[in-house]
């Protein structure tokens, strides 16, 4: 497959990209923690929920499915098998399906990943570390993610696409409103090439444990098979970007803060889990649609209506965070929703968790002299509403004698070659 070009979610309209969403979602949480976002007055309704304990428990209730054949509309087309995966599946389906691979991500697993991960951070700031300055959205928080998630599929790097062509296929095929139909058939030919180079060469990965699942017959076919790497790739980096932008732009406005970190290893683990709190990279979780009449919240919502968990306003509730506003490394553990909760929790977690804290204590123990070349507030946020993340992150630093010096990352203007 010959190799693209990207990137759609980062391209601003203007400067500032995605407006603050937090005010609002702390005056609905007060005033209407279930509020109507869509239809009513006998039409299908979307209702969104913004508080803390709503969200939580309706992320739970079995009444509320995950199959869009659920929706008051059902299916609007007939989407193929490859297109059915985790996200969009209701136990018994869901359980048989997530079996077949949690064990590649178990915290086990992950502890036999963590130097992987490591050498990947290295290698990629290494590329920029000689020129002393980067953006670091397309120079590490890219292309990070989308290397690590490939590293556990076992994709060799000569198959993969671009980070930044990943990204925006996957965005405007499972993010962007509607759907892009070229976008889902282009990621289905991509897994296609990836499948058949691992029937060819298979290996100790993800990919290859699921062909001999396939040929033991306990899997579907093919497209069963694609649909779980579809989820599995665009989960694995799609949340990740955002997030650990938002780690670095938030570590670089509390100087004081990544001081503790850089002198107490510990707290890593601790800095990841409050960003995710506090800059929960999917702003909502999927949709669930409701298969029988139910009351949320006092709030009557009919069959087939469509529910939504507002992660981030439930993860800024100060029913349950004590000054939810302010970042603090330091927060006392208490469980937030960033990754979900109930039958559908983020089933790459442990991942997720591993390497935000490599990828962040690697960049700052590396680069200790990092600092925005612009205010923190001039930082536009993009892939909004339902990713959250920064749109760009100049910074400058002291250049690494020896160190490759490349030519900066170019995300290039819609239609430029």
């Amino acid at each position: 497959m010959e190799k693209q070009q990207g990137i759609t979610p980062f391209r601003q309209s203007g400067r500032r990209g995605d407006p603050d969403p937090y005010p609002n979602y702390a005056w609905m949480r007060e005033h209407c923690p279930v509020s109507l976002v869509s239809g009513g007055d006998g039409e299908p309704a979307t209702w969104l929920v913004t508080s803390y304990e709503l969200s939580r428990t309706a992320l739970g209730d079995a009444r509320l499915s995950a199959d869009v054949r659920n929706s008051a509309y059902g299916a609007e087309e007939e989407s193929s098998a490859f297109e059915r995966n985790l996200q969009g599946m209701d136990p018994p389906e869901h359980a048989r399906l997530r079996r077949m691979v949690s064990a590649a991500f178990s915290p086990r697993a992950v502890e036999r990943y963590r130097p992987r991960i490591e050498r990947i951070c290295r290698e990629t700031i290494a590329a920029f570390a000689g020129r002393g300055e980067a953006d670091l959205v397309p120079d590490y928080s890219l292309i990070v993610p989308v290397a690590v998630i490939h590293d556990v599929l076992g994709v060799p790097e000569e198959l993969q696409q671009p980070p930044e062509v990943c990204m925006e296929q996957f965005w405007r095929a499972s993010i962007a409103q509607p759907t892009d139909r070229e976008a889902v058939a282009f990621l289905d030919d991509y897994l296609r090439e990836v499948v058949a180079h691992k029937r060819r060469h298979p290996g100790d990965d993800v990919v290859s444990d699921l062909l001999v699942k396939l040929d033991r017959g306990e899997l579907a076919g093919e497209d069963e098979l694609r649909g779980m790497l579809y989820l599995i790739i665009g989960a694995g980096h799609a949340t990740s970007v955002p997030f650990l932008g938002a780690a670095v732009l938030r570590l670089l406005q509390h100087p004081e803060q990544l001081a503790d970190l850089l002198a107490d290893p510990a707290l890593w683990q601790s800095a990841a889990e409050e960003v995710l709190r506090y800059d929960s990279p999917s702003q909502a979780g999927a949709n669930r649609y409701a298969t029988e009449p139910m009351t949320i919240g006092g709030t009557e919502i009919g069959r087939g209506d469509t529910v939504l968990m507002s992660l981030a306003a439930a993860n800024r509730d100060p029913e349950q965070f004590a000054d939810p506003d302010r970042f603090d490394v330091r927060r006392p553990a208490r469980s937030h929703l960033a990754l979900g909760h109930g039958t559908h929790f983020c089933l790459g977690a442990h991942l997720a968790r591993a390497e935000g804290e490599i990828a962040l204590r690697t960049l700052f123990e590396t680069l200790p002299d990092l600092r925005l070349r612009t205010p923190a507030d001039q930082v536009p946020w993009a892939m909004g509403p339902m990713l959250r993340g920064p749109g760009e992150l100049p910074v400058t630093f002291t250049p690494l004698p020896g160190a490759a010096v490349r030519r900066p990352t170019e995300i290039r203007p819609e239609g430029q070659k």
